[in-house]
């Protein structure tokens, strides 16, 4: 039917052929459309940073169907990147912090419009920083080797996704498993006697992190002293249980093998000790090894079912006398310096290795030695030359009398062969050296009155004039 009026006359007859007429009008009015209606979802709220968001306006609705939908940022926004504007959904990434609008417009299959407002506001979390917590301080006594570090209670309010331990550089060996030092329970084997430190970090999703500080202590084995080590030459791996427990009876009922290992590719170390009692005591691993020592060269060489290689006490126990440490490879002594094994005392006499003997006196001694002897030689060679020097003086030396004495008390010195007196004019010497004489003969002084006294003076006599 189109716009319009419409006339229609209804006729009804009976079968008396009696009839009437009524007549309807029906009106055909153009028709109503109303405008659609734009709907965005809620307003959102997010966390920064943001990845990306969606803008949802698939719920909008008209009575003749949708046409157009559009999305734009309000004018003054800060620049976004949007896809798919022009579909129902669209999403939007890059935004900051701040609040941001964006404007929803649909249209009808008649062309009217509808527009909506969507608000979008980023704010920026107060994250709290995560707490860490490694578990504290441990105590483990040896032999047992073996502890869990637990960082399970490490807390954060976003939760926490990542843990690493790290080993202090001052910390003794030991062994992670499986990767234990990336999860929350560190579990460390192989440990020896010392103080460990491990640092616990923890990360929350935001990056933030903390750490915390374990430490696990291990002890002596109280036993140290009394632990023997047995070499056998047999593979680890060849070793029953059934053998094990006949090695144990051989040697004596009160043994307690701590453990039992390889020691190399053919050969196995027990370590045990002795208990003796009552009351109960461990037994000194010394006296246990010098025990062994004498007992199996006479026993059987399958006494111990396999060949033994070596026995010997499995710590090296020697003090050093506080100069130095033992060396545990060898169970010998490494003395500090200046001081060092008395030798004698050592191999001579079998005595165990120690540094009881102060090398600073010999070095002193030798040293001192060394310069006495130095300087006697030097004296002794300086002594023979001045000798050597007197004596040649003594021989080629002539004698003069100064010129400048009166002439009574003039001493006149005649040599015998008619040799003369060089000037003596520019010396002022008391006796003048006549070195210019070329052989040794001897100045003979004479005097023909005898002996000079109280001032007389010498005269030559007749046959020298």
């Amino acid at each position: 039917m189109q716009e319009g009026d419409y006339t229609l006359q209804l006729m009804v007859r009976d079968s008396s052929r009696q009839q009437s007429t009524a007549v309807v009008t029906v009106t055909v009015q153009p028709e109503i459309n109303r405008p659609p209606v734009a709907l965005a979802v809620p307003d959102k709220e997010l966390v920064f940073p943001v990845g990306s968001t969606t803008l949802d306006g698939s719920r909008s609705r008209d009575d003749q169907g949708i046409a157009l939908c559009h999305r734009e940022p309000v004018r003054g926004q800060v620049a976004v990147e949007m896809g798919n504007s022009d579909k129902a959904v669209a999403t939007v990434s890059g935004l900051p912090v701040g609040m941001h609008r964006f404007r929803l417009m649909v249209t009808g299959r008649r062309g009217l419009s509808s527009a909506s407002i969507l608000t979008v506001a980023v704010r920026k979390e107060n994250n709290s920083l995560p707490r860490a917590q490694a578990g504290g301080r441990h105590v483990l006594v040896l032999p047992n080797n073996h502890i869990t570090l637990d960082g399970s209670r490490s807390t954060d309010d976003q939760g926490i996704v990542s843990h690493m331990w790290i080993r202090d550089g001052q910390s003794p060996a030991g062994d992670a498993i499986g990767g234990s030092d990336c999860i929350a329970a560190l579990q460390l084997t192989n440990l020896v006697e010392g103080v460990y430190t491990f640092h616990l970090q923890v990360a929350d999703s935001q990056g933030t992190a903390d750490t915390d500080t374990a430490t696990g202590e291990v002890r002596p084995d109280p036993r140290k002293s009394g632990l023997v080590k047995l070499v056998l030459q047999v593979c680890v791996g060849q070793l029953t249980g059934q053998q094990k427990d006949m090695l144990v009876r051989q040697l004596t009922a009160d043994v307690q093998v701590q453990k039992i290992q390889a020691h190399s590719g053919l050969s196995t170390a027990t370590v045990f000790s002795v208990q003796t009692g009552p009351p109960s005591a461990v037994l000194e691993a010394a006296d246990v090894v010098r025990g062994l020592h004498r007992q199996l060269p006479e026993e059987k060489e399958d006494f111990l079912l396999f060949t033994v290689l070596r026995v010997d006490t499995a710590d090296c126990l020697l003090e050093c006398s506080g100069h130095g440490h033992c060396d545990p490879v060898t169970k010998l002594c490494v003395c500090s310096p200046l001081w060092m094994e008395n030798l004698m005392e050592c191999y001579l006499r079998d005595r165990e290795s120690d540094c009881g003997e102060f090398c600073g006196f010999s070095v002193t001694s030798v040293v001192l030695t060394l310069l006495t002897l130095t300087g006697g030689l030097s004296w002794l060679c300086i002594s023979c030359c001045k000798r050597r020097e007197r004596t040649e003086i003594r021989k080629n030396t002539r004698y003069t009398i100064l010129d400048n004495m009166d002439d009574q008390d003039r001493t006149e010195l005649r040599p015998k062969n008619g040799i003369k007196h060089r000037s003596t004019e520019h010396n002022s010497s008391l006796m003048v050296s006549e070195s210019e004489f070329d052989s040794d003969r001897d100045t003979i002084f004479s005097s023909m009155n005898g002996s000079v006294r109280n001032g007389a003076s010498f005269s030559y006599g007749s046959e020298d004039r």
